[in-house]
């Protein structure tokens, strides 16, 4: 399932099990302080609700235009909100988790010291100062935000 909700964090990272925790949970709140994720968030399970109504007459609709009746329309009734939740949620929910949260891991990790591309999470160690851009996805490489020890 790793390919649908994946971690995110570069594997090549040495970090502990606790530093990757802080990692994710200082995303979790780069999250939440953008309002607009929990309002694209919010929008599958009002688009499903809004929908869900439909999806079955659309159901029966495409089975009848393809000349099926009896049972092969009431699986088509029946099948077409499933179809529209696979859709919304699952579908939906990846999308919006690699396009959203992704970046927000992405710059925790930095805030932790961590030279990764913003883009992507491609672990720029090793490259001089020179490079100015990820080798990987050609973003544009940013200065590592230092923090200052306690």
């Amino acid at each position: 399932m790793s390919w649908i909700w994946p971690e995110y964090i570069n594997r090549d990272l040495l970090l502990a099990k606790r530093e990757r925790n802080a990692i994710h949970r200082d995303a979790w709140k780069l999250w939440w302080a953008n309002k607009s994720n929990i309002v694209l968030y919010l929008t599958l399970p009002a688009f499903y609700l809004l929908t869900v109504f439909f999806a079955s007459d659309a159901g029966g609709r495409i089975a009848t235009f393809i000349g099926e009746s009896g049972l092969v329309h009431g699986l088509f009734r029946a099948g077409a909100p499933v179809v529209l939740f696979i859709l919304c949620f699952v579908l939906g929910g990846a999308v919006l988790q690699r396009t959203r949260f992704a970046p927000c891991v992405h710059q925790a990790t930095r805030q932790h010291g961590y030279d990764v591309c913003v883009k992507c999470g491609y672990w720029l160690r090793g490259l001089g100062d020179e490079i100015i851009r990820c080798p990987e996805c050609g973003a544009r490489r940013e200065a590592v935000p230092r923090s200052e020890p306690n």
